[in-house]
């Protein structure tokens, strides 16, 4: 008993009132791990910013939520007026918890991020693509904000901060990266007692009506937009459409994981490029695929390994091309030609649509996406790229997918090629 009340810390959380908080005993379960439900009967008090100060004023504790919400109005009014008594203020000293500023927080997370001290809510390792998010993310915060410190930012202060976002023409996307960022951050420092609540939490985040409206082309008219542009910068596009392949899984993608002898690709093999533990996976090589990768790794003398897109800049340290200038250039050629782009996560939202039209199952459809990975326990290591292998734990359904996937496409694209000519010969 003793040893357990050595690990005990008092635990705040929040009420259904703005700016009013409960406080656990040592004996409630929360004080050993805040996620569990709570056992005791906790004391309540209020916490109002003063801009004056630069910090919170807090209230006595208070046996009943609504008594400290009614003391939390006073003090509220008394902060407006400028009437805050001093005995007060000593109260509030007392209460105010050690933190660091926004800035300093940050640059700690970061670094136990990448040491493998601070984890995902699941316990697992950030992956170097999430640190450097994360980062991202934190960065774009306001100074006013990351010059504070933590225990004094409060919620509004985010709102206002995610409001200037949407004035500044930030995508939903982009404020949602960052707003994650700090909670990632806040939840963090709530662990070691660094501050008590996560004011990041309950911040709203919008969400675009265009998004989800995503470019999805045809068959015939993807093999188009291929077709217009130079074969090596094709490919990556076809990995995308063809292979389900995300942006970084393209970036990443080596020789050694391209296997013709059985037509499939090992997507997500190195860590850097893994979004999660379902991102690695197998998934088969179509025909439309097959020749364009063919011909690239003729063109590159046969390797046996090393990136597929290389990069073109010899100051490039990463060792893979950047694709974003790809992406940047091959728009631009395709406007100029009159057609309209698409970029790869919308290529890989037109492979999935056409998983769908082609009749593959929502689940094995799945498995290709890197959405899930069924029986992964029977199979984490899945560094021998073999169908057989892959087959075998999936029933042999990748490998009808891809036949599936294969068939539907040389239907529509000889549809669509083919349409024109007779609507001339018509005419």
């Amino acid at each position: 008993m003793t040893v357990e009340l050595a690990v005990r810390r008092p635990v705040d959380t929040t009420t259904r009132y703005e700016g009013v908080f409960a406080r656990h005993q040592l004996c409630c379960a929360k004080a050993l791990d805040r996620e569990r439900r709570c056992t005791c009967t906790p004391s309540y008090y209020g916490k109002v910013w003063d801009p004056a100060l630069g910090r919170y004023r807090v209230t006595e504790r208070r046996p009943g939520v609504l008594e400290a919400k009614a003391m939390r109005d006073d003090l509220l009014r008394q902060v407006r007026d400028g009437t805050v008594s001093e005995p007060e203020r000593k109260a509030e000293k007392e209460e105010e918890p050690e933190s660091p500023t926004f800035a300093a927080g940050h640059t700690e997370f970061i670094a136990q991020c990448k040491a493998g001290v601070a984890r995902t809510k699941k316990g697992k390792r950030y992956t170097p693509k999430s640190i450097k998010s994360l980062d991202s993310g934190l960065k774009r915060v306001p100074s006013e904000i990351r010059e504070r410190l933590m225990s004094a930012v409060t919620r509004g202060e985010l709102q206002k901060m995610v409001d200037g976002f949407i004035r500044e023409g930030l995508s939903s996307e982009r404020i949602a990266t960052i707003v994650n960022a700090v909670r990632s951050l806040y939840r963090w420092a709530i662990k070691r007692d660094l501050v008590n609540e996560n004011p990041a939490a309950p911040v709203d985040i919008p969400v675009d009506e265009v998004e989800g409206a995503h470019r999805i082309a045809t068959p015939g008219e993807f093999a188009d937009l291929l077709d217009a542009i130079p074969a090596e910068d094709a490919l990556a596009w076809a990995i995308a459409g063809y292979a389900t392949a995300r942006h970084q899984e393209i970036e990443a993608l080596d020789w050694e994981e391209v296997d013709f002898e059985e037509d499939a690709l090992l997507l997500a093999g190195d860590d850097g490029a893994r979004k999660s533990e379902a991102a690695r996976r197998v998934v088969p090589m179509v025909r439309q695929l097959r020749v364009r990768m063919h011909a690239e790794w003729e063109r590159q003398g046969r390797p046996r390994s090393g990136p597929i897109f290389k990069p073109k800049r010899a100051d490039n340290k990463s060792g893979t091309a950047d694709l974003n200038a790809v992406l940047r250039r091959i728009t631009k050629k395709w406007e100029d030609l009159g057609m309209v782009p698409i970029n790869f996560q919308d290529s890989r939202h037109t492979a999935a649509t056409w998983l769908d039209h082609a009749g593959v199952s929502p689940k094995v459809s799945s498995v290709i996406m890197g959405h899930k990975a069924p029986k992964l326990k029977q199979h984490p290591e899945a560094a021998p790229i073999t169908l057989k292998r892959y087959t075998h734990v999936l029933e042999g359904e990748i490998e009808r997918a891809g036949r599936q996937l294969e068939a539907f496409l040389t239907e529509r694209e000889a549809e669509e090629r083919e349409a024109p000519v007779e609507q001339a010969v018509a005419a």
